[in-house]
This record gives structure tokens, C-alpha cells and sequence, in this order.
């Protein structure tokens, strides 16, 4: 079965409201991983003095019938509350092989 695997990408100040969001839209399950380090568009992020703050990742597999509105509801939500609160999502087909 091909899905699409889409990484969300968010300040951990506003990981909640992307949460939220996930289990708003009835999805099976999602893996998080908080507090991830590392340097973007928006600067280096490791949670240290001088470069504070971290991000939050969510790994969400989608079928096709899900997959346009959640793109939707993220894109909503980073135009209004996290214009600059560093949201990014990427998508790529994932294949189940085991």
C-alpha cells in the first residue's frame, strides 16, 4: 500500500496546537519527537544559551483521502497563529514493505 509520509516541523512553543490538530483529523496514530536540534531558514535552534530553542517533529503516515485536508488544516494554521513560529511540512510517498 503507498501513503504519503508527511514530516511537520514546528517551534516546541506551539508543538500543542499541531497536536491538536492531528487528533482533530481522526488519524490512526503519529510519532513525535520533541526537541530536535538543529539549523534552518530561521536560524540554529539547540536548546543551549546561545542558540535557544528546539523544534518539534511529527512523523504522520496519511492515505490519499486524508491526505489534502490535513495539508489544508496546516496550511490554515501557519498562515494565522505560526506565521513565524517556524512550521514547515514535507510529504513523500512511503511504501509498507513489512
Amino acid at each position: 500500500m503507498t501513503r504519503t509520509m508527511m514530516m511537520v516541523f514546528v517551534d516546541a512553543d506551539h508543538a500543542s496546537d499541531v497536536e491538536k490538530l492531528l487528533d482533530e483529523c481522526d488519524l490512526p496514530g503519529y510519532t513525535e519527537f520533541p526537541r530536535v536540534h538543529g539549523k534552518g531558514r530561521s536560524g540554529k535552534k539547540f536548546g543551549t544559551r546561545a542558540f535557544p530553542g528546539s523544534n518539534t517533529l511529527y512523523l504522520v503516515m496519511v492515505d490519499d483521502d486524508c491526505r489534502a485536508p490535513l495539508i489544508e488544516r496546516l496550511a490554515t494554521l501557519k498562515s494565522t497563529e505560526h506565521r513565524h513560529a517556524g512550521l514547515r511540512v514535507y510529504a513523500s510517498a512511503a511504501e509498507e514493505v513489512v
